[in-house]
């Protein structure tokens, strides 16, 4: 018997593990609009940038139980250490899974930090999560070229 309920936590461990998945449903690319329309005194830096509604990445999410979303960046070599990139969650998407978090912006590193977390069932699962990006740091004093990041995500849990 003990053997028996051994062999079922394993098996229902693998599935927890394989059944896991987070899908991006955009794969648009966001760029900065020209100098000419943000920056309007001689001298003055840009603020901060946020992606429109229109071009926020749409996450989707599959997993069992418990869950926690993670995110970091991955720089190429031309990227400037002036520039911060955040990202935040902006709404729930659909579906009945429970989200917790991540609706503030927080700042990506090269290590991986907690995005949000959820909470599911078999039953339930969450749809076009939308995400938003905003980039600071940004200067007329910065090299004309092209920057280039890489947000990665990463689902674990049960």
């Amino acid at each position: 018997m003990r053997y028996i309920i051994a062999f079922c936590i394993t098996c229902l461990g693998s599935f927890a593990a394989c059944a896991q998945t987070v899908t991006i449903n955009s794969g648009t690319t966001w760029s900065i609009p020209s100098l000419s329309s943000t920056i309007t005194k001689a001298g003055k830096n840009y603020e901060h940038i946020e992606t429109s509604s229109a071009s926020q990445t749409l996450l989707k999410v599959n997993a069992l139980i418990g869950w926690t979303l993670t995110a970091h960046l991955s720089t190429t070599s031309n990227w400037d250490s002036s520039l911060k990139l955040y990202v935040q969650r902006t709404g729930n998407g659909t579906g009945i899974a429970i989200l917790s978090g991540g609706t503030t912006y927080m700042q990506l590193t090269t290590t991986p930090q907690v995005f949000f977390t959820g909470l599911l069932n078999l039953l339930a699962h969450r749809d076009n999560i939308p995400i938003q990006y905003k980039i600071e740091g940004l200067s007329v004093m910065l090299p004309v070229k092209t920057y280039t990041a890489t947000i990665t995500y990463t689902i674990s849990g049960l």
